[in-house]
């Protein structure tokens, strides 16, 4: 049975993203990162110190906070591939729309997911779950071995993601918490973009979804 993967969490950029950097169980030395939101100099030192090198970027949505490493992040590791929803198109290629300040914050990924999307990385299987609400693409990554599930802004610890922003909305956040938590088992452990982690059970509990 192959080790659990290594998870480490860095608190990043002004308003504290978790950016998560995954590596393999067995020897560490391949790496996801989720969300990797700022201080690319950070991610990349961290990375250094466990002897990793990073084979792709996942980004649960286009936000500002959850993108402004990446393109350093690319400089530093050619080839490294970015992955998105496709509904965040629109909203890494205009940075009115993700909220950033400067072009800077334009990115390129390299490929465009869709939801129900699966694929294998870590030799893990990860799924893609679309739910929209903080953001018109906004998306979760489900291991269903590790039973962890990286919720982005869509679930926080007892609450949820603004939907006030541009492409956000109430009602579809609401329908995604009932969509991505439903199915879930009551161990799978939550990790947030923001703040605490959680889990199912008590997401489902908070929310009354049976």
């Amino acid at each position: 049975m192959a080790e659990k993967l290594k998870i480490d969490c860095l608190i990043v950029g002004p308003i504290k993203t978790n950016c998560f950097i995954v590596r393999d169980g067995e020897d560490g030395r391949e790496a996801v990162l989720v969300d990797p939101g700022d201080e690319p100099d950070r991610i990349i030192a961290h990375l250094e110190s466990c002897g990793a090198k990073p084979v792709l970027i996942l980004l649960t949505h286009g936000h500002y906070d959850h993108i402004m490493a990446v393109n350093e992040l690319v400089a530093r590791y050619p080839g490294l591939p970015v992955w998105i929803s496709e509904a965040e198109k629109p909203m890494v290629e205009d940075p009115s729309l993700n909220s950033g300040f400067a072009a800077a914050y334009f990115i390129h990924p390299d490929h465009y997911f869709t939801d129900g999307e699966t694929f294998e990385v870590l030799g893990r299987r990860w799924e893609v779950i679309l739910s929209p609400g903080h953001t018109a693409g906004s998306a979760c990554f489900y291991l269903p071995e590790e039973k962890i599930l990286f919720s982005g802004d869509t679930i926080f610890r007892a609450s949820y993601g603004r939907y006030d922003l541009p492409t956000g909305s109430r009602t579809e956040i609401k329908k995604s918490l009932v969509k991505v938590l439903t199915p879930l088992t009551d161990d799978v452990v939550i990790l947030t973009g923001h703040s605490l982690m959680t889990d199912a059970r008590f997401e489902r509990k908070m929310w009354d979804i049976v």
